[in-house]
């Protein structure tokens, strides 16, 4: 189990104290409950792996069995490289995350710039800024540090570390709220948080619970990663620059935006777009 969570933790979101609590579960599942023999190539073969997230005896959210899947699957990876390709169902029973609207990035703007405080202010503002400006996830904005956030006359670019290693140009309408957000530092380490932070989990979902709120939707991460996801859509840029920049790897998570993107109105306006589309027309997200 040791030796399993060593393989995966360097490319991998999770902590290894986090890893050894899934990963733990699993091996017990297999060897002490089903009695197969304690052996990496059987232990996380894709077929067991598969029998485990489908268990009808956890109350999992579809989420944690996404999770948990995925990281199982990455261990059988390198541990089990013959085994092939198995079928696995689909563990979404929800409906695609809806990305915010005009109307609520306006509030949510309003949410991050009126907190109470200098450090609320700043690291509300670069979770709406990187999240719906660059399309980063919460892991991704807590690992940041300072030298990772470029800002200049040209715009803020951002270098992502991480398990798929990106730069991504923030959108316009957040420019200056990123750059509002980097103003007066200090030379932290850490661009979220303060400066003493530890590199735990998740620091982003605690620290919006704490935040002031009022009317305004609830500031949710993966919902503004999606908006900046279906803005890039909304405003053709090619999907392989969406993929390259937002850290996606299979054309399915565009897919799934795919229906929030507004219709074309009228029928010279369609007309017109299909006319003057071109293969090498590219955007820089």
């Amino acid at each position: 189990m040791t030796d399993a969570v060593a393989l995966i933790a360097p490319a991998c979101h999770y902590l290894a104290e986090r890893l050894m609590v899934v990963v733990g579960g699993f091996v017990d599942w297999v060897v002490n409950v089903c009695g197969y023999p304690v052996k990496m190539h059987v232990v996380f073969h894709p077929v067991l792996i598969r029998r485990y997230i489908g268990r009808d005896d956890k109350q999992w959210q579809d989420k944690t069995r996404r999770d948990y899947r995925s990281l199982l699957l990455r261990i059988a990876e390198v541990v089990v490289p013959d085994a092939g390709a198995i079928p696995f169902g689909s563990l979404n029973t929800e409906t695609p995350t809806l990305p915010y609207t005009d109307c609520e990035l306006g509030l949510l703007e309003s949410w991050a710039r009126g907190q109470s405080s200098a450090q609320r202010r700043r690291d509300a503002g670069l979770i709406l800024g990187l999240a719906a400006g660059a399309g980063l996830d919460p892991w991704e904005i807590q690992h940041l540090r300072d030298e990772d956030v470029e800002v200049g006359s040209a715009g803020v670019r951002v270098t992502v570390a991480g398990s798929i290693p990106r730069d991504v140009t923030v959108l316009q309408r957040w420019e200056d709220l990123v750059r509002d957000s980097l103003t007066g530092r200090s030379g932290r380490e850490w661009v979220f948080g303060p400066a003493t932070r530890l590199s735990t989990f998740n620091a982003i979902t605690p620290f919006i619970r704490r935040t002031d709120r009022g009317n305004e939707p609830t500031p949710v991460p993966t919902r503004m990663r999606q908006t900046w996801i279906v803005t890039h859509l909304a405003a053709r840029t090619p999907a392989d620059l969406i993929m390259t920049a937002g850290g996606l790897t299979k054309p399915e998570h565009l897919a799934t935006s795919l229906i929030h993107i507004p219709a074309l109105q009228g029928s010279d306006e369609r007309r017109r777009v299909i006319r003057e589309a071109r293969a090498d027309r590219h955007h820089q997200p």
